[in-house]
């Protein structure tokens, strides 16, 4: 199935990238893309992990200079030599790991390297915070920033008002265009509600938005049109009121909507009662202060336990003071009957602990690196010759056979990991997780930023350690997503416990899906036992 691309409507156009090229360590990135974005028009940007959107995006953001091509604006041929010439020209990114400094207020955030000052003695010398607040005021209140919180340290905030912040940062500078990338990832339901009000309320200011996600389900009744990128290449251009998700997915990978997410049959495997397992980890009443309290904990061989709650409700606290990254007030942890005392994550990876972060980027990937030293960083011991040399040899042979397993795409596995698309970096963490041969494996929102390709690919890596026996933790923060990969969920809210769901591949088999759901959902909400 192919669709040409059509011109964008009756709008004047604000921006058009034509045959724009770039090149990687004998990648091709792009090859001669192309995308035309309208005045005040939603336009999303879609395609699979490594398609080109994150290099287009670095290129019209000034971060990345293109091999060949041209970027118009506004009718008006550009060069974006840099961040800050993007910015000046109008152009405005929105990145998934938000670029906010936590310890400076939201003024500060918002007018950061553009700053007013006060003349002093003929010399702007200080900063003008009384003209700084009263020229974003009106636009803060907009988005839900109140006077007041304008003067708080970002780092006090949630997800959904961090993206506000990172909105009314770019609005206040004139932005022509302004481009999303994966917006909702880390929202919960209501909070994306809330972010799409936003994006109208953009559009209806005259704002043309480029907008990446892999949540396709999202773009209808909101995105105007959709360009797909495929290998590099412009696929199409499709108006989202005459297509379908199944029409889109057949743009990006040439694969019809059963192949990906909703029609995946595969199921994790049945279990014998808890009675008749071994159990790999207990935790008893775990404590950090007042945000985690008195958190019990049960995982047996072959059992994927899933976290469930709202954000905020301590899910990743708790799988911290697992991996001894937060230090704990109170309770215990056993791993195979053996009482742990973590105090880093190095003890806990010996130990026979290993984390899938939340956080690829920051907290994931050594991007500089390659993707044989991602691997096998976590047991250096593995690629040692002679016991403590390093082999480049063994280290080259483990991520080859890492690589086959998991179905890792790299031109080879001594390219630098940050080139590489989500997914397969997200496989490689995974990889460097399993070199350490762990009792226990932590998923924290394992297909986070990741396409439906992937997505069904890393559902497939969680399912097959469960079935060879390995004992799982799983954060995810759609519930559709936890109740498919968990054999029982634990419900949490405000730090603690407030209820289990169990039995959950019986109850899907049997048709009861909506009604686990809806009491995970209950649960999360109103913290009632049940």
């Amino acid at each position: 199935m192919t669709y040409p691309a059509k011109p964008t409507s009756t709008r004047s156009l604000m921006l058009e990238v034509r045959d724009v090229t770039k090149h990687y360590e004998g990648v091709t990135a792009l090859d001669h893309a192309g995308l035309s974005l309208g005045a005040g028009e939603i336009h999303a940007l879609l395609g699979g992990n490594g398609a080109g959107k994150s290099t287009l995006i670095s290129i019209l953001s000034g971060v990345t200079k293109p091999d060949s091509g041209e970027i118009v604006l506004g009718g008006e041929m550009i060069s974006v030599s840099g961040p800050l010439a993007a910015m000046s020209a109008g152009i405005s990114t929105i990145y998934q790991e938000l670029s906010l400094v936590p310890a400076l207020s939201v003024l500060d955030n918002i007018y950061l390297g553009r700053e007013l000052k006060r003349k002093t003695l003929g010399l702007p010398l200080t900063l003008d915070r009384r003209r700084m607040e009263a020229d974003v005021r009106d636009l803060a209140a907009d988005f839900g920033v109140t006077s007041s919180e304008l003067r708080q340290p970002v780092s006090e905030f949630g997800a959904l008002k961090k993206r506000s912040i990172e909105i009314i940062k770019a609005l206040a500078f004139d932005t022509k265009v302004l481009i999303l990338d994966e917006p909702t990832s880390g929202l919960e339901e209501a909070e994306r509600r809330v972010l799409f009000s936003h994006m109208r309320s953009m559009r209806d200011r005259g704002v043309s938005l480029i907008w990446v996600t892999h949540h396709l389900e999202e773009l209808f009744g909101l995105a105007d049109k959709a360009t797909v990128f495929k290998d590099g290449r412009t696929v199409g251009t499709v108006d989202i009121a005459s297509t379908s998700v199944g029409d889109l997915i057949g743009l990006m990978f040439g694969a019809a909507q059963e192949e990906f997410g909703g029609g995946d049959t595969r199921k994790i495997t049945h279990l014998e009662p808890s009675h008749k397992r071994r159990v790999v980890l207990s935790a008893r009443n775990l404590s950090r202060g007042s945000a985690i309290r008195d958190v019990c904990l049960e995982v047996h061989e072959g059992e994927i336990v899933g976290l469930a709650g709202l954000a905020g409700a301590g899910r990743t606290e708790v799988v911290r003071l697992l991996m001894g990254l937060d230090a704990r007030t109170a309770g215990t942890v056993e791993l195979d009957g053996r009482r742990l005392s973590l105090r880093n994550s190095t003890a806990a990876y010996r130990a026979g602990i290993a984390m899938l972060p939340e956080d690829r980027k920051q907290l994931g990937i050594l991007a500089d690196l390659s993707t044989a030293q991602n691997i096998s960083i976590s047991r250096l011991s593995t690629v040692a010759s002679a016991g403590f040399w390093m082999s480049r040899r063994k280290e080259r042979a483990l991520a080859e056979d890492y690589r086959r397993q998991l179905g890792i795409k790299t031109p080879n596995v001594e390219a630098r990991i940050g080139n590489l698309s989500g997914g397969n970096q997200q496989k490689a963490i995974v990889a460097r997780c399993l070199n350490t041969s762990p009792k226990l494996l932590i998923f924290d929102e394992p297909t986070q930023g990741i396409d439906v390709s992937a997505k069904v690919e890393v559902h497939a890596l969680v399912r097959d350690y469960a079935a060879n026996g390995g004992a799982a933790i799983l954060i995810a923060s759609e519930i559709e997503e936890l109740l498919e990969l968990s054999h029982r969920v634990l419900v949490m809210k405000k730090g603690q416990v407030v209820g289990e769901v169990r039995d959950i591949p019986a109850a899907i088999e049997a048709g009861d899906f909506s009604r686990i759901k809806s009491e995970v959902l209950t649960l999360s909400a109103a913290g009632q036992i049940s």
